[in-house]
């Protein structure tokens, strides 16, 4: 009697330990952050901050994005992370001047991965619908990045100023709206991303280097590369800006 006794107390015993094993996750809730940044030159941005530009000075006061598949990259598959997120660098709340990291967290298996792939923009499927079509909670649920006119979500706002006149303080708005299906790109970066039980991963933005082309600052002095059309047919800026971001990222 004794010895069933041990026997029933050990096999207890092994039942529970089985089932907290069994009721544990593989991987950890969340365990991979990514945190978006943006920079001007390798610096954090500051929103109404002279930043020289060539032999003048600009300044940001609005930097946002849509982002659309945002995939980790295995080799030649994909780890979706997220269909559609809002980056918003610049909130009207922020505590102060400087933009703002926005991070989010994914449950990401352990492994290693090769790689982050990003779309600039609403992707088409996303950007045929409109903000009635979302909970309140959602991002494309925003209306104020909605342009009706163009059935199109903004998928890009860069506002600020430039210093034309040479005296150092910035008086000609810059104003970059971008949006419609065509302006929407996609790119992947290569970087050794390891997830060991938890894992993360830096994406910077550089706006110095998304006004760079070909070794070259756009020329602002310039009217019509100071600000994006209204008109839908007139996408010509949109494109060659939405078509730079590929080159203005950084994976750290």
């Amino acid at each position: 009697m004794k010895n069933y006794a041990l026997l029933l107390l050990l096999f207890g015993a092994f039942s529970l330990s089985t089932c907290k094993d069994d009721d544990e996750p593989a991987d950890q809730q969340d365990n991979f952050t990514l945190t978006f940044r943006a920079t001007y030159d390798g610096e954090l941005l500051e929103k109404y901050k002279n930043y020289p530009y060539g032999d003048k000075v600009i300044l940001f006061d609005k930097f946002n994005t849509y982002l659309s598949d945002i995939a980790l990259l295995d080799g030649t598959s994909e780890r979706l992370l997220s269909d559609i997120e809002m980056v918003n660098f610049t909130p009207d709340l922020a505590p102060d001047n400087k933009t703002v990291e926005v991070t989010y967290k994914f449950t990401v298996p352990s492994g290693d991965y090769t790689g982050l792939k990003i779309g600039y923009g609403v992707k088409a499927d996303l950007n045929a619908k409109d903000p009635a079509d979302f909970p309140t909670d959602h991002p494309l649920y925003i209306e104020s990045e909605y342009w009706s006119g163009w059935k199109s979500y903004i998928f890009t706002k860069v506002q600020g100023k430039v210093d034309l006149d040479g005296d150092n303080t910035p008086e000609a708005n810059i104003f970059y709206h971008c949006g419609s299906d065509p302006v929407y790109n996609e790119a992947t970066f290569s970087k050794n991303i390891s997830i060991a039980g938890t894992g993360s991963l830096v994406v910077e933005i550089d706006l110095k280097k998304l006004f760079t082309f070909d070794g070259q600052l756009l020329d602002l002095t310039q009217s019509g590369n100071r600000t994006t059309s209204h008109d839908a047919s007139n996408i010509a800026l949109g494109e060659k800006v939405m078509g730079n971001f590929k080159n203005a990222t950084i994976l750290k």
